[in-house]
């Protein structure tokens, strides 16, 4: 009984810091010349989102996955304004129209549960880029992510 209990105790143990020893790459094939977040407010009703967009320089074609960032992920999108490359992930921040709130708990069923898998743990102005490298996804940490002003679209 008490190698079950030791067990058990390993194995929580073991899940639960699975995700604070993610290793970061060092050396990766790409530049990140700059990190910022813009809450952007507006266009239709109850449309807000965050922008998180890295600048950045590569003489490589690279596959980038996912932004993870103030505890959501996001897959990532390349634009190129004025002739700088970034990567640009978007996190929609408006509330769910689809969920229901109610008096009696039974009326809220069907509500899905929130996601609480993060498998980081990052500072308010820290974010990780995935990107893929032959077969295998490799991680960069991405620090001094810094706040923009916000954009009010109409």
């Amino acid at each position: 009984m008490k190698r079950i209990k030791l067990f058990g105790i390993l194995y929580f143990f073991m899940g639960f810091t699975q995700c604070v020893h993610q290793k970061f790459e060092n050396n990766y094939p790409f530049t990140i010349t700059s990190a910022t977040h813009t809450n952007v407010f507006g266009g239709l009703s109850g449309n807000n989102s965050i922008d998180l967009r890295l600048g950045f320089s590569s003489s490589k074609n690279i596959e980038f996955k996912q932004l993870f960032y103030l505890h959501k992920k996001a897959k990532v999108v390349i634009e190129i304004k004025g002739g700088v490359k970034y990567i640009v992930a978007r996190y929609n921040t408006s509330p769910e129209s689809n969920l229901v709130m109610h008096g009696n708990s039974k009326e809220e069923y069907g509500n899905s549960p929130p996601e609480d898998h993060f498998p980081f743990v990052l500072k308010e102005n820290e974010a990780v880029l995935s990107y893929k490298e032959g077969e295998k996804i490799k991680f960069v940490k991405i620090e001094k992510i810094r706040q923009e002003k916000r954009v009010f679209m109409q």
